[in-house]
């Protein structure tokens, strides 16, 4: 009998304890995701503290480190500015794929991701402006596009619309004939943007304005003088970051070429002002393969 007794008493030991380690264990568990959530957001937060003070390289690593949409987009953004307006060549080639790839992780992990879609379809048109080849800016509009009918009531979707029309057309009749591209849809699209800009938003974008400068400054006589007055006011705005500044300073070279009325300047300035600009005509690396983004960039494709 005793034996039987302590039969028992082993049992409800080792349930009890089984149980107890059941229970920690199930805690462990489901709290494993609350602790990578919150190292997820750890990472997005030092991460864009980093890019609004400049070091765009940190903010990179660390946004590809947090792997979250929201972390890659952030990642994507800092790839683009490294390699439009930090890098030369080849390796301002390399920056732009890799901002293409971190963008098209965002999507993959949150289909129509504000901020990761913009940047795409940015780098997008800046990879076929150097290839020459009109299938990357038409997948870039057709982001913006499907951007702008997800929510039509966000300024920077019409921006980066009349930014594309804008560039595009600059690029001569054969862009404008095979792409579609025109500077009354850039004109129409600007208006949008500043219309609801206003209404709704505060103040817009910097790099939205910047836009608006080039777009008038690559215009008639009475535009340039438009994109005079509009580039006094944007360098009356303080920058929010420091990505602003680097546009601040392209902005000023615009309107001192503004100032002095000679066109082949102004023109100069405003490419200046541009990204990749120091690896637009460099072709030792490959193109990045349309065919390598996700499906939620896939279902965009025009």
């Amino acid at each position: 009998m005793p034996s039987i007794m302590l039969l028992f008493r082993l049992l409800r030991y080792n349930s009890c304890m089984i149980l107890r380690y059941t229970t920690v264990a199930l805690m462990l568990l489901f709290s494993l995701p609350l602790f990578a959530s919150a190292a997820q957001e750890a990472q997005e937060t030092a991460a864009e503290k980093a890019f609004h003070l400049g070091d765009f390289n940190l903010a990179r690593t660390l946004g590809r480190k947090g792997g979250s949409a929201d972390a890659l987009a952030q990642a994507c953004r800092a790839g683009l500015v490294i390699g439009g307006f930090l890098e030369k060549g080849p390796t301002a080639i390399r920056s732009l794929h890799g901002a293409i790839t971190d963008c098209d992780k965002a999507l993959r992990l949150k289909p129509h991701h504000f901020t990761a879609q913009i940047s795409l379809a940015i780098a997008l048109s800046f990879e076929g402006k150097r290839l020459n080849r009109p299938k990357y800016p038409l997948r870039a509009q057709a982001y913006i596009l499907d951007l702008i009918k997800q929510d039509p009531t966000n300024p920077v979707g019409y921006g980066a619309l009349a930014a594309w029309h804008s560039e595009v057309s600059a690029r001569g009749f054969w862009a404008r004939l095979l792409l579609g591209a025109r500077r009354k849809k850039a004109a129409e699209n600007f208006a949008r943007a500043l219309e609801l800009g206003m209404q709704g938003f505060g103040v817009i974008d910097y790099a939205l304005r910047l836009e608006y400068v080039k777009y008038l400054a690559r215009g008639n006589k009475k535009s340039r003088r438009k994109a005079r007055t509009e580039a006094e006011k944007l360098l009356l705005l303080k920058g929010r970051d420091a990505f602003d500044e680097i546009l601040r300073e392209r902005c000023k070279h615009i309107l001192t070429a503004l100032k002095g009325g000679k066109k082949s300047s102004i023109k100069a300035a405003v490419e200046a002002a541009t990204a990749f600009q120091n690896a637009s005509p460099e072709h030792s690396v490959e193109r990045f393969p349309l065919e390598k983004l996700g499906q939620a960039s896939k279902d965009q494709n025009p």
